[in-house]
């Protein structure tokens, strides 16, 4: 666990923190304003210039949502990723980019911008993109390159046939096909190999090699981005509704109260971080080495802006109310846009194995063809790991990965009545169902200070919301097995002692059986779908 110096009270450092993010905030507010004055003073003009609050709020968020690609060219270069806003209907014009919730930014694509992975076909709304050009001076961004956010560019993941020497193999590999060996997943002689060459062709190439068993592309993984993407309603300081609320209720908690708490469990949260100095998550959290992925440091801490600053924290927070004594260990695999790819996601699987991990928590989606992924997960499943992970938030009944693969526990979303939420995925290839909407939880300190709102908790909506639901039951249900009181294997426990729900989800848009904690612990009788609409959960707004 991460421990805080003994000399400096909890309080002492969390206001300390809040007022240094405060006064950062005001220093940039302050340069944006400058910055404002400047290029209203110049006559700065455009065709589609935004309002004064508009560009005011663009200028001072744009150095939070780009990075310097190549500062040798004569304008400086830079890179965005974010959903695409609007229907486009050529790959010439203005394309219109998320980065977050509150910034849109205008890319300006030309005849010369290469946009030739998108293979002639335009990205519908709501396409993730990756942007590399240069700003112009009325903040829209002339586009060089416009692809699909879908892989990382210039990677190739390889598998090596058995050899005596795998590592001499792989450096042959490199040297031959002009590569850099950039890390390795050990337990499978899994390769991630760099290249300054286009990432198709050069796979292509390896799996002519009679050296390669297979060879991919890494593709990018990310928390679940459907309908209910994010919900607005904060709540206090005092975790009154957090406690209270109707959701814990309906998957029967009360029973286990105080009788079985997780006990002895390690839950791995593969996530955006988490805020590590929250007074709610503080006890429960086991850091380790490495643990942030993302910066490459061992502090996994839920950093922001982005899209999904917060998701970590949120999920985190959902595991400690079920259970409460259960260790959490974070790894940080998401960016604060809720962005990753499939072999960090794969290597923190495996290390998070590693180190001990008995459940492991993946409220995201991958692609359903990374050979990388689905082979890491198969061998963790094969370990007795217990692998939850989110159905997704697209409404379809179309199998999401890495929750339909075989061994893992897939968790659909549904309302109070025990009803599959309007968004959330379906179908026969999911294993449980849980709560998923307005569900309150932990959220970072930090995000109430951007936004002037009460801290420490917020209300959000998704399959990954009542992931940890599952995930913390199986904590519960591992600490039972660890003492004898329960023999059949978790997954087994959790799914035949669930509360049958098909006759308010029939086929085809199942959603398993509704988790029933105290049932499946042997502390309650199962409980019926309660017969009069009632709800405690706070209002929210759906963003998409």
């Amino acid at each position: 666990m991460h421990k805080t110096p003994d000399q400096e009270p909890q309080s002492t450092r969390t206001n300390r923190s809040v007022k240094t993010r405060r006064l950062l905030r005001a220093l940039m507010a302050t340069a944006a304003a400058l910055v404002m004055v400047i290029l209203l003073l110049a006559g700065v003009q455009g065709a589609n210039r935004p309002t004064a609050r508009q560009e005011s709020h663009t200028l001072r968020h744009l150095s939070e949502h780009v990075s310097l690609v190549d500062p040798s060219h004569g304008e400086e270069e830079r890179e965005i990723y974010g959903q695409l806003a609007q229907t486009v209907t050529s790959f010439v014009g203005e394309w219109f980019v998320a980065v977050d919730e509150r910034t849109q930014i205008t890319v300006v694509l030309t005849q010369k911008t290469d946009v030739r992975k998108f293979k002639g076909r335009l990205p519908e709304p709501g396409t993730w993109l990756r942007v590399e050009g240069s700003f112009l001076q009325d903040s829209r961004l002339n586009a060089k390159r416009v692809r699909p956010d879908d892989s990382v560019p210039n990677q190739v993941v390889v598998r090596l046939k058995p050899s005596a020497d795998p590592t001499a193999t792989a450096q042959a590999l490199a040297v031959q096909y002009e590569m850099s060996v950039r890390a390795i997943l050990p337990s499978a002689d899994i390769y991630l190999f760099t290249t300054r060459d286009d990432e198709e062709e050069k796979r292509d190439r390896l799996l002519g090699d009679e050296r390669v068993l297979w060879a991919e592309l890494n593709r990018v993984s990310r928390v679940p981005t459907g309908a209910p993407y994010r919900t607005w309603k904060w709540g206090s300081q005092e975790d009154s509704d957090y406690v209270n609320q109707r959701a814990f209720e309906q998957v029967n908690l009360t029973p286990a109260a105080g009788v079985v708490q997780g006990v002895g469990v390690t839950v791995a949260l593969l996530d955006t971080g988490v805020d590590l100095e929250h007074p709610a998550l503080v006890d429960a959290l086991h850091v380790v080495t490495g643990s942030d992925m993302i910066s490459d440091t061992d502090r996994p801490d839920d950093l922001g802006p982005g899209m999904a600053w917060g998701h970590g924290t949120h999920v985190a927070g959902i595991l400690r109310a079920i259970a409460p004594a259960a260790r959490i260990m974070p790894l940080r695999v998401l960016d604060a846009q809720g962005r990753g790819n499939t072999f960090v996601l794969a290597y923190a699987i495996e290390y998070a194995v590693q180190q001990g991990a008995d459940v492991i928590n993946l409220s995201l989606g991958a692609d359903c063809d990374s050979r990388t992924l689905s082979e890491t997960v198969a061998s963790a499943v094969a370990q007795g790991i217990v692998i939850v992970a989110a159905a997704g938030n697209d409404a379809s009944i179309i199998p999401t990965c890495p929750a339909s693969w075989p061994g893992v526990i897939a968790v659909a979303a549904v309302d109070e009545q025990r009803v599959r939420a309007s968004w959330s995925n379906s179908g026969p290839w999911v294993t449980l169902a849980a709560p998923g909407e307005g569900i309150t939880s932990t959220f970072p300190l930090g995000y109430a200070t951007e936004i002037d709102g009460s801290p420490g908790y917020a209300s959000w909506s998704g399959t990954s919301m009542a992931t940890p639901f599952v995930a913390g039951a199986a904590a519960l249900v591992i600490e039972q097995r660890n003492v004898g009181k329960i023999k059949a294997p978790v997954i087994e426990q959790l799914t035949t002692h669930g509360v049958d729900i098909g006759a308010l989800n029939p086929p085809p848009y199942s959603v398993g059986r509704h988790l029933d904690i105290a049932a499946a612990l042997a502390l309650d009788e199962p409980q019926e779908p309660p017969s009069v609409a009632f709800s405690l959960y706070l209002p929210s707004v759906f963003q998409r």
